[in-house]
């Protein structure tokens, strides 16, 4: 599932934030529908009566659930009298949490304009910068570097102090589809060379790469994205939230994912270039040991068919 972080520049604090979303009946100018003039449907829910809270890298974090739902009238379809064509429904929902001094977001959207034109109309801002987005810092070189964690340090937790494994690469968006590229630090060493060799072939146009991570007692499947989307497969997810209410469940996995797992993650990556176990010539030296190890496998079965030609003309 797509989801995508934000912050809120306003000085209202999550419980004001929570009482304006739900008290829109006293801000909001229904919208009607063009043919008929009935009221066009805009519903906004809490789902936890009071907010939650879950301490997270050793600060509290309070938190709640929202859904979302309100229609509007498609653009050139106003006069057509079939409701289903000329009403379109935006549905979804917000994660609304704070550390007590700041409250951000995180939504089942990507990060783009139209959600963040979705967060205003929920909150009834005016676009005057009260909503900004705030993706995670991902590049293509994150994405190699996880591969090359894999297969060399598999078995290596990336914090001393915490149980943080890059378990395997699970795929990655190539050019112009999805492709399975299963890299794992055991297993067949040709093969697992083989997907990265195929991810390396896509790496100029590789937009997310899929992980497995081991995260204390948490394993969750998760696409990076080059534009700081995450994208979590809660359907795979295993862990000590697997048997809580859905939303309760989906609101402690994406927060556990966004404030302790990515960060740990983006600050692994950056220990291992500032401890130079990580570098430009250390990825030449991975790219070339993956190259030569490829070839001498070809040149093994080169040498076996050769060998079997010659014993085959022998018999002859």
């Amino acid at each position: 599932m797509t989801l995508s972080r934000w912050t809120d520049k306003s000085e209202n604090s999550m419980d004001q934030i929570l009482e304006n979303m739900l008290n829109y009946e006293n801000w909001l100018t229904r919208d009607l529908d063009p043919l008929t003039e009935d009221y066009l449907r805009y519903q906004v829910d809490k789902v936890f009566d009071e907010n939650k809270t879950v301490t997270l890298n050793n600060q509290e974090i309070t938190y709640n659930y929202i859904n979302y739902e309100y229609e509007r009238v498609r653009p050139g379809e106003e006069e057509n009298v079939m409701r289903s064509s000329r009403i379109y429904s935006i549905t979804g929902y917000v994660i609304v949490y704070s550390d007590g001094s700041s409250t951000q977001y995180i939504t089942n959207r990507s990060g783009g304009d139209n959600t963040k034109t979705i967060l205003r109309k929920l909150n009834n801002y005016g676009g005057r910068l009260e909503i900004i987005s705030n993706p995670f810092s991902i590049s293509e070189d994150i994405f190699t570097w996880m591969i090359y964690r894999v297969l060399n340090y598999g078995e290596d937790s990336l914090e001393d102090d915490s149980h943080l494994f890059l378990k395997k690469i699970i795929g990655f968006k190539g050019a112009t589809q999805d492709r399975l590229a299963e890299v794992r630090g055991s297993g067949n060493k040709i093969m697992n060379l083989l997907s990265t060799l195929a991810f390396l072939f896509e790496n100029e146009q590789v937009s997310f790469i899929k992980p497995r991570i081991e995260y204390q007692n948490e394993t969750i499947e998760m696409s990076l994205d080059l534009n700081g989307t995450i994208d979590i497969d809660f359907e795979r997810y295993m862990g000590d939230y697997m048997m809580h209410e859905h939303e309760e469940k989906i609101s402690l996995v994406t927060l556990v994912t966004f404030l302790e797992i990515i960060p740990k993650i983006l600050t692994s990556y950056q220990n291992d270039l500032d401890n130079d176990v990580w570098s430009v010539d250390k990825k030449v030296d991975f790219f070339s040991g993956i190259g030569e190890a490829i070839q001498e496998k070809i040149n093994e079965k080169i040498n076996a068919a050769s060998l079997e030609a010659a014993a085959s003309k022998e018999v002859e």
